[in-house]
């Protein structure tokens, strides 16, 4: 079937075209949204950031309490953190949450750096007895504050609050552990 227009709307060929082009125009629809979701960085990452030389990665090992993490990281507060380190700094994690445990590999990456189940774990600061410490990811994406059993402190964990601000964290976006 041909359609024919009244000669009153009849276009020069040109003018078509352009009607057309318009018309096309008109029904674009916009692009997608970008379906990638970008994961929060809680670092600024101009701030400088320095692994601790403190002790050795034996000090780490034993049972530590998360009192204060990132949402989204590899720790939440509350967990229970086992660490079973050599001399060299290899061995294992063992994360225990509210609903599961497992086990990861630890590997040193050198003195106070860490690759646990293939993320970067960087000690940032410790106090002198290694019952408060501080760990974090240096592009920024996941830290915590873990103590150990017993031995929360006050002024210890306003210490490592302090440190993961020195190191370019915002500790606003902490959250804490009932009684953390």
């Amino acid at each position: 079937m041909i359609l024919t227009l009244p000669s009153r709307l009849r276009l020069a060929p040109k003018r078509a075209l352009a009607a057309l082009v318009l018309l096309a125009a008109c029904g674009a629809a916009e692009p997608p949204a970008s379906t990638t979701i970008e994961a929060p960085v809680f670092r600024t990452s101009a701030a400088p950031i320095a692994s601790s030389l403190r002790g050795s990665a034996s000090d780490l090992n034993g049972d530590w309490l998360v009192a204060s993490a990132y949402p989204g990281g590899p720790v939440a507060p509350g967990d229970r953190v086992t660490l079973k380190l050599d001399a060299s700094g290899g061995g294992v994690a063992r994360i225990a949450g509210k609903a599961e445990a497992r086990l990861v590999a630890v590997t040193s990456k050198g003195r106070g750096r860490f690759e646990v189940g293939g993320q970067p774990w960087w000690l940032l600061w410790t106090d002198d007895d290694f019952r408060t410490a501080v760990i974090g990811a240096p592009d920024g994406a996941y830290g915590w504050i873990m103590n150990r059993p017993g031995q929360a402190g006050a002024d210890r964990n306003r210490a490592a609050r302090e440190m993961l601000d020195f190191n370019g964290y915002d500790t606003g976006a902490l959250t804490t552990a009932p009684g953390g």
